[in-house]
């Protein structure tokens, strides 16, 4: 096995968990956020 290969799919991995943290982050806060600005 390679290593630039095992380190670069790390990398890709570790990407896409941070995009999915944020996204996740992101659409909590706009969950929480309707009810307190429609009441």
């Amino acid at each position: 096995m390679k290593k630039p290969a095992i380190g670069f799919s790390f990398k890709q991995l570790l990407d896409i968990l941070t995009v999915n943290c944020i996204k996740r982050q992101v659409t909590y806060e706009a969950v929480n956020a309707t009810p307190a600005t429609s009441i």
